[in-house]
């Protein structure tokens, strides 16, 4: 397993994606604080990994961190 910490981390541009992507993607959320799903994310940030891609942003209700990790489908 990868130690995330001696990863390379790079912020992409969400807002390439297109808008339905990106609609789906803030509204499809889950909040570890609210232990809610689907409340929404506002200001998203996007990166990747060598092992992994997400974005980070902050949750529509507690405006804590939350972050949805990105599984691509071949």
């Amino acid at each position: 397993m990868s130690d995330l910490v001696d990863e390379k981390v790079v912020e992409r541009d969400f807002f390439l994606r297109g808008v339905e992507e990106q609609k789906d993607f803030l509204s499809q959320t889950w909040c570890n604080t609210c232990m809610e799903v689907d409340l929404g994310m506002t200001n998203p940030k996007e990166f990747e990994s060598a092992s992994r891609l997400w974005i980070e942003g902050q949750c529509v209700k507690c405006n804590g961190t939350t972050i949805t990790e990105i599984v691509e489908e071949d």
